[in-house]
């Protein structure tokens, strides 16, 4: 293995431990690392719904840590490959695959997760755009925080 795809198969790795650790919670607050095997999961639960609840923190902290994390893994495999396109369908499809293998650890994969972490993908997307159209990371800084800056000055000259 090239030693470039490092940071990416690093990066993968922590996601796979994460989605598929039995407890989320003993795994963020105690570092415990649990891993419930089931052989023959009901394919059927990626479609549900009814376990999404907006109104948990715990449950909304997760699902932008879903974004987030894939997020990050298009922003390293895209500077990996230099391939924007690829780079998406790539993390699209391991999102996928993560959320199937949840199932075999006794853990709920759903396709709405899937939505999420492509959602974390394309932001993560236009972001890398925006940074490449201002000059890199730097000028795209200044220039976002002297919108935001102009933006309040707009409001207290009302």
């Amino acid at each position: 293995m090239k030693a470039k795809y490092i940071p990416v198969v690093l990066w993968a790795l922590c996601i796979l431990l994460a989605t598929n650790n039995y407890n989320f919670q003993s795994l963020l607050f105690a570092q415990e690392i649990d891993f419930h095997i089931r052989l023959f999961p009901n394919f059927s639960d990626l479609f549900i719904t009814s376990d999404i609840h907006l109104e948990s923190k715990t449950y909304v902290f997760q699902k932008v840590g879903h974004a987030l994390s894939f997020g990050i893994l298009f922003l390293i495999l895209a500077k990996t490959i230099a391939n924007d396109t690829k780079a998406i369908i790539l993390c699209s499809l391991f999102a996928f695959f993560t959320e199937v293998l949840q199932l075999f650890f006794e853990r709920s994969g759903r396709l709405s997760d899937v939505l999420i972490d492509i959602g974390g993908i394309y932001l993560a997307y236009r972001l890398s755009v925006y940074v490449k159209a201002q000059g890199g990371p730097v000028p795209a800084f200044w220039k976002t925080v002297q919108k935001i800056s102009g933006a309040f000055a707009d409001q207290k000259s009302r």
